[in-house]
């Protein structure tokens, strides 16, 4: 009977983990830390660091050459930031599009990380593990969050789980795209009982904390990726086992773990508690399984042949389920059509009040109106857009819903409608050409079909939600992206004439696109604890020097002054920004503080006109007669 093969890392190979590591924590940090926040002043500090590792790389004399795909994929990323950042010059939100531009240059950051690191397959396998179990750490921590604080209601809102993100289908984001990667490595059999049995752990606890958050796009973009990664790989039938173990054992337990959706207040906080219990029990009954199940799967051998026939039979059985669910839905609805005109009209609206036994359940939303308005705008500027983040501003005005969203909820919306054909092509090759060679690679190898069926859950999740925006989601993605296109064959070192250029490039990125506009916001905050005016007015004008696109500055110093003194900085704030309908409010209601009428009537009538349903507005034109 053939032994198999155990995984040793030596001490070399460790050293290529240090990135990975490093820029995984920095995920779970923005997760857990910040709470997934998406203003620049929160992650820009984790982008600076990223880029200050990625040079240090390069500069090293051991990075490695990526594949010619990966680095067309390299470039178009960057390509994008730089479009992104000329789109300032047309966007209504100048510093925004600036952020959104720094963002995707993280994001190109990330990518290159191990596409510069890692070479051979076991670096690769290494890597994955680092990243699967960062994600199963945050995992457990939110658990025992729910067991353990003092006030466990405050991690949930409307019923579902709101942490580490602060957004329940960005925490369901986070922790499934790590769910795959983790099925493979439970899948493999060369790597050690134990570790197998921590992946069958990881696995569940990451299924669990999705059902915890409730997120229906998770449940769209698993299934998506589950006919991926079992189209795709030829080890379907080893991965069905622990995929199967994970979901046998999170299933039943919907109910406790729903439970804080159907809870009164006065059991809220009991049926938190126990949902996380519930999870840590999971996820322990699932490393106890997956021990065992290592350990029986070391003592069966299949032929080659044996097994693949195994995984034909295991993917015919996966197209006769679904023809078959296909054909008992056709039988038990009397009129399809019927049923899915209903369902179509439930979607394009946001029901007053969920009445399902879960969030899961419902499934109207405002992304219908969301979306009607961004294919709107992409008809009307379609080359290049309405500039990066200009989706806020165009959807106040041509709303039918009573929500503000930053983005469209759909990263191919929000592509389209905002950078334009330009930037959507980009976008297309910035991803695909790295996803491509995942994509190569999966077919005969678990890892790489892993990998994939990870790029596809995010990318599907991202096109019904707005987790591109979310660094804590999109910095996980892009190092599982670059981890899978990254080593290939006996790729050299990466020729110093290019290294030592894109090393300082890289620190020439740190120090004088991400620093700058932080260290802006530190001075803009120093502001608020000054005693002394003049040292109030002297960090305000560093904080302007530093990022000159910023209106925070202006805005900080009406903040602190003394109507009527409070005018002329927001003057000088919707001169840079006049189609953001918040600043000629603002600036309309201190014209009307000031009894300067006219004014304040022109400002409030703009206001009015940039965003004609939200209410306060108009009731402030009323007052300003």
């Amino acid at each position: 009977m053939a032994r198999a093969r155990t995984f040793a890392p030596s001490p070399a190979l460790a050293l290529r983990f240090v990135p990975i590591l490093l820029v995984a924590a920095a995920a779970c940090s923005l997760a857990w830390r910040e709470y997934g926040s998406i203003a620049a002043h929160d992650w820009l500090p984790y982008a600076i660091g990223c880029t200050l590792l990625l040079a240090a790389l390069l500069l090293s004399s051991a990075a490695l050459r990526p594949a010619p795909l990966a680095l067309a994929g390299l470039a178009a990323l960057l390509a994008l930031a730089a479009w992104a950042a000329l789109s300032l010059v047309w966007s209504p939100v100048p510093e925004l599009a600036r952020d959104e531009a720094l963002l995707t240059a993280l994001y190109a950051v990330v990518l290159a990380i191990p596409l510069v690191t890692l070479r051979t397959e076991g670096e690769r396998l290494g890597a994955t593990a680092i990243v699967a179990g960062a994600l199963t750490i945050l995992a457990v921590a939110t658990a025992l969050d729910l067991r353990l604080a003092t006030h466990p209601d405050e991690l949930y809102f409307g019923g579902r789980l709101d942490s580490p993100v602060t957004y329940p289908n960005a925490t369901a984001a986070l922790f499934l795209v790590g769910f795959w990667p983790a099925i493979g490595l439970a899948a493999r059999r060369a790597l050690p009982p134990v570790l197998r049995g921590l992946a069958l752990g990881s696995a569940t606890a990451l299924l669990a904390a999705w059902l915890l958050a409730q997120s229906k796009g998770g449940v769209m973009a698993l299934a998506v990726s589950a006919a991926v990664f079992f189209a795709v790989s030829d080890k379907r039938l080893r991965a069905a086992v622990p995929a199967l173990v994970a979901a046998l054992l999170v299933g039943p337990a919907e109910r406790p773990l729903t439970a804080p959706f159907r809870a009164s207040s006065s059991g809220l906080v009991g049926s938190i508690r126990h949902a996380g219990t519930i999870t840590l029990a999971l996820a322990t009954l699932a490393f106890l399984l997956g021990l065992a199940y290592a350990v029986a799967d070391r003592r069966i051998d299949l032929s080659p042949r044996v097994d693949r026939a195994a995984g034909r039979v295991a993917l015919a059985a996966l197209a006769v389920a679904a023809v078959g669910a296909l054909a008992g839905f056709f039988v038990t609805v009397d009129s399809p059509g019927s049923f899915f005109h209903r369902e179509w009209v439930s979607f394009k609206h946001l029901p007053k009040k969920e009445t399902g036994s879960t969030h899961l359940l419902t499934i109207g939303s405002n992304r219908y109106d969301f979306w009607r308005v961004a294919l709107h705008e992409f008809e009307h500027h379609p080359l290049a857009g309405i500039g990066s983040r200009g989706f806020a501003a165009a959807y106040l005005r041509e709303r039918r819903s009573l929500e503000n969203p930053a983005r469209a909820h759909s990263i191919e919306f929000d592509a389209l409608s905002e950078t334009g054909i330009v930037g959507f092509a980009l976008l297309a090759m910035g991803i695909g050409f790295p996803l491509a060679l995942v994509a190569r690679r999966a077919r005969r190898s678990l890892l790489d079909a892993s990998l994939l069926g990870a790029c596809v859950y995010w990318l599907a999740h991202a096109s019904v939600d707005w987790i591109w925006t979310i660094p804590a989601n999109g910095l996980p993605f892009f190092l599982l992206l670059g981890i899978g296109a990254a080593g290939g064959g006996a790729r050299g070192l990466l020729p110093a004439r290019a290294a030592i250029p894109a090393g300082a490039a890289a620190v020439v990125l740190a120090a004088l696109a991400f620093a700058p506009p932080w260290l802006s916001t530190r001075f803009d905050d120093r502001a608020y604890n000054e005693a002394s005016p003049a040292k109030v007015l002297g960090d305000l004008r560093w904080a302007r020097r530093l990022d000159p696109l910023s209106t925070e500055p202006y805005l900080t110093q009406a903040d602190l002054s003394r109507p009527p003194a409070d005018v002329q900085p927001l003057e000088r704030a919707v001169a840079k920004e006049p189609r953001v309908a918040d600043l000629r409010f603002r600036l309309g209601t201190a014209y009307l503080r000031a009894g300067r009428k006219p004014e304040a009537r022109r400002e409030l009538a703009a206001a009015h006109r940039l965003a004609p349903n939200y209410a306060p507005y108009v009731e402030a034109l009323r007052r300003a007669g």
